[in-house]
């Protein structure tokens, strides 16, 4: 049984004995029929009830209440015996394992190439050094960039430096470096690379846990695995891999918690005194949500903004929840009861991993500005806040320093560039570009070799992506109401629009790969609508509509599945479905699949798989000529 599914034994964790009974029995079904045989004959309103998820109450025949599937449905959730095949779970590990050996070989093969300090590495892989050796962020010599790479690191010293960024990412990146050694570049840039293969694979289990669907698990991973962004960025020894590692885990968690959030709801609502309260104040996945923006917010403060995004969602869901349940002033407990209950999983537990991930700052007096609240009180000087403990309030002062640094840094960059171009890639980052003098004794079948590494992302993946995003809002969210949207939409909410509000300053696009989880994420979703293989949320409008066609026999095995205006012109509407996928790898029933959505599936992979194959000398610094280099700047944005 696949883990990230809902079983029938955790379903009927907490029931009571006579409940426990019916429920392990043949199911709802079996119930529904007791309970018939009991009170003999009904009206025509409670058969409508009973077929409808409802069982008779216990105070008379003419009283209906919902059972406990009944309200499962109602809260957008299976029934309880509605888990997934063996067969399902099977496929979709190996879909998962599949695209995480994709991932590995892409981000693993030749890591150790540039053997020099690359972009930013100058800073956060040094910075690294000094917190495993120092303990704190120490300054370096000049002309210590050259000598690292070289295994020499007497250029560091015991000054405290002034760096703008917590600590988490870096002592990260030092791991690798005290496994490998830190005269190996393919030790300083082992966990980013790490993190880049885990982020697939958590990116798999989010899937499988949306959609049941291992083709769809496999087309995610698979997306992520072959993408430019992606895969530059975990073979270089930055920060931002840990952010998208981090936000990937804070959305899986966000979304184990809403199902164990709403079964307990549906369990509680199906009891005799449901309106009693419900016993859900510590909620552990809500809780390992809080961890997990925390531990994202200790890579770079753009976490914040996730954390935010997520914490309005939890109370948005969390309330609908509610009045789904049909809970007295749902919307007054939705707010500030559980909004207060959200509030303490996420923000007081994200500050207190936050402030815990400056253990090293708070261990060392040399680390820059520990001690600036009593160099103040030495020198006769007031203290600000000085009620504040002197650790924290050093802390916070340091913390107003590296915040006017963000919000006024303006210089120019030739790389730099604006949010609005992320989407369609417009002005990739270059990582790495070897002088002519380096490059001498190069061997290309050329008279000019190069060496490059620029982040462009898998255009057919973010070119498709961005014609996804609008359908996604247009249909999944606005037209379905399905919630499934919003695992995607989250990240483009707390990830990509924040930066909106920084175009002033000095931005790049490689920024992009905190959110480029939910990008293919996005795809998928859309993609997998478009060939059938997403079910109907249970209790929404579109699943009603389609169990009164399976019923009216308009729908079902031999029948064509709904299409729109487009497909039935161009003929796909016309027949059944003629699939054979067995339902094991789709994860619905074949007259769902459809032909047409298979069809641009099949197309989008394709052209990324191709892309992917040719770019990715680019991706990795090999040695190519300079016209192969040229030929593949299709924007002149790139060059």
């Amino acid at each position: 049984m696949d883990p990230s599914a809902p079983s029938a034994s955790s379903a009927d964790e907490g029931l009571e004995p006579d409940e426990t009974t019916s429920a392990r029995g043949a199911g709802p079904a079996t119930a529904d029929h007791a309970a018939s045989s009991r009170h003999g004959a009904r009206s025509e309103e409670e058969r409508s009830a009973v077929d409808a998820g409802t069982v008779l109450g216990a105070d008379g025949p003419g009283e209906v209440r919902r059972s406990e599937d009944g309200w499962r449905e109602r809260l957008g959730l299976r029934p309880r015996g509605a888990v997934v095949t063996a067969a399902a779970a099977r496929n979709g590990w190996i879909a998962t394992l599949l695209a995480t050996l994709v991932a590995t070989l892409t981000r693993f093969i030749d890591l150790g190439h540039p053997h020099s300090l690359m972009f930013d590495e100058i800073y956060y892989v040094k910075d690294a050094y000094a917190l495993w050796h120092n303990g704190y962020e120490s300054t370096w010599n000049e002309g210590s960039d050259a000598l690292f790479a070289q295994g020499d690191f007497s250029g560091l010293t015991t000054q405290g430096s002034y760096v703008v960024h917590p600590e988490i990412g870096k002592w990260l990146i030092g791991l690798g470096g005290q496994i490998f050694g830190w005269d190996s570049s393919f030790g300083w840039r082992f966990m980013p690379a790490l993190a880049g293969v885990l982020t697939v694979l958590l990116l798999c289990r989010l899937t499988m846990r949306l959609t049941r669907s291992p083709l769809l698990v496999g087309l995610a991973g698979l997306f992520l695995a072959i993408d430019g962004e992606a895969i530059t960025e975990s073979r270089i020894g930055l920060l931002d891999i840990f952010i998208g590692f981090f936000a990937t885990l804070s959305v899986y968690c966000l979304v184990r918690d809403r199902e164990w959030f709403r079964e307990r709801l549906a369990r509680n609502a199906a009891r005799a005194d449901g309106e009693r309260r419900l016993r859900t104040w510590f909620r552990p996945w809500l809780l390992a949500t809080g961890i997990s923006l925390g531990l994202t917010c200790s890579i770079k403060w753009s976490g914040a903004y996730l954390l935010a995004a997520i914490g309005i969602l939890v109370v948005c869901w969390d309330t609908t929840a509610l009045r789904a349940a049909g809970r007295r002033s749902w919307a007054l407990v939705g707010v500030l009861g559980r909004g207060a209950v959200d509030f303490l999983h996420l923000v007081p537990v994200a500050f207190a991993v936050y402030v815990a991930g400056w253990f090293g700052w708070f261990l060392h007096p040399a680390a820059y500005d520990r001690g600036w609240a009593q160099g103040l009180r030495a020198a006769g000087e007031t203290v600000p806040r000085s009620w504040l403990p002197d650790a924290l309030n050093d802390l916070l002062e340091y913390h107003l320093s590296m915040y006017h640094f963000h919000v006024t840094l303006d210089s120019t960059h030739p790389y730099m560039s604006q949010p609005i171009g992320w989407p369609v890639q417009w002005r990739p980052t270059s990582f790495y570009w070897p002088s002519d003098a380096e490059m001498a004794g190069a061997q290309c079948g050329s008279d000019r070799c190069i060496q490059a590494i620029t982040s462009i992302g898998n255009i057919p993946v973010w070119w498709s992506a961005l014609v996804a995003l609008v359908v996604l809002i247009a249909f999944m969210v606005l037209r379905d109401r399905d919630w499934r949207a919003w695992a995607a939409l989250i990240g483009y909410v707390g990830l990509y629009l924040p930066w909106f509000n920084y175009t002033h300053r000095t931005i790049f696009t490689f920024y992009t790969v905190a959110f480029v989880p939910f990008v293919v994420l996005c795809l998928t979703l859309v993609l997998g609508s478009a060939a059938g293989l997403l079910e109907p949320v249970p209790g929404t409008a579109r699943a009603r509509e389609e169990a009164e066609a399976l019923e009216a026999g308009r729908l079902g095995e031999g029948r064509p599945a709904p299409r729109g205006a487009v497909s039935q012109y161009l003929g796909f509407g016309l027949n059944p479905s003629r699939s054979r996928l067995p339902a094991s790898w789709t994860g619905v029933a074949s007259w769902r699949v459809r032909s047409e959505g298979l069809w641009l599936t099949v197309i989008v992979l394709a052209a990324a798989i191709l892309f992917a194959i040719l770019w990715y000398p680019i991706w990795t610094g090999q040695t190519v000529s300079y016209d192969f280099w040229h030929w593949h700047m299709l924007l002149p944005s790139w060059m």
